[in-house]
């Protein structure tokens, strides 16, 4: 007799519910999916996660991964070593995802070597986000339609190195709405409320432009025409090395989110 594994019926654990790991226990709850474990050191957030999400929670990781199909490590990259160990014995033949950045897949295959083991990066709107994944040595082309099924359906595969690059779009995410808030502390007539507003429409626009296939230096050059504010103020910010700052952080951030053997 052959049993069919049905992702829609599986238990999955989210081991560390934080910022992330609350954020893809609230995209599987927009897919309808409600077997899902919780876990999470601090009891009074993971009574909120309880409250909000109707789903089971517990501090204690054993569990929860013992009674999970799947399991997903959002813990930090510093605790993944003592989670992993903590659940190896209770991980055999289990699809373990993991979205800490700077630990390999053959790292925690070392530890988890019954499981099958793979890396997850997205963004902060786990739902809205186009994540990038890598399968480890064990995993099957099921376990591929598992990770679209939690990260979405545009969840797509890529050699582990190119993860250190998803990673950085995840921390630009941040820095893009912080120095939009900067600007819009700048501008003297328009509400806050309202520039957000206008700014967010934007951004739409631009995004749609984005998959569309248009790329950045083509927008530009639909905005800046000969002798226009915009055309100016780049070449103020070019001159002033803003865009090579920028670029060497991009750079910097990819070195240190790489795994180190």
């Amino acid at each position: 007799m052959v049993i069919v594994f049905r992702v829609e019926d599986s238990t999955i654990a989210i081991l560390g519910a934080g910022s992330l790991g609350t954020r893809v226990i609230d995209a599987l709850y927009q897919r309808g999916h409600r077997n899902i474990i919780a876990t999470r050191t601090n009891r009074e957030r993971l009574e909120e996660i309880r409250q909000q999400f109707r789903t089971e929670t517990t501090a204690n990781n054993v569990d929860a991964t013992e009674k999970s199909d799947v399991v997903v490590m959002a813990v930090k990259p510093y605790r993944l070593e003592d989670v992993c160990q903590e659940i190896a014995y209770v991980t055999r033949e289990k699809l373990v995802i993991s979205l800490a950045a700077a630990r390999s897949i053959a790292q925690i295959e070392a530890i988890l070597n019954a499981s099958r083991v793979c890396r997850v990066m997205t963004g902060i709107f786990v739902a809205d986000e186009i994540a990038a994944y890598t399968l480890g040595s064990r995993c099957t082309t099921e376990d591929a339609g598992v990770i679209r099924y939690i990260f979405g359906d545009r969840a797509k595969e890529v050699k582990e190195d190119a993860l250190a690059d998803r990673t950085w779009i995840a921390c630009d995410t941040g820095l893009i709405a912080k120095a939009i808030e900067y600007q819009i502390a700048a501008l003297p007539e328009l509400q806050h409320d309202e520039a957000r507003r206008m700014y967010g429409a934007t951004l739409e626009g631009i995004a749609k432009q984005f998959q569309r296939g248009m790329t950045g230096h083509e927008i530009f050059s639909a905005v800046a025409g000969p002798g226009s504010f915009t055309g100016k103020l780049h070449e103020s910010l070019q001159d002033a090395g803003v865009y090579e700052k920028l670029m060497d952080c991009v750079k910097r951030t990819v070195e240190a989110c790489k795994p180190k053997t």
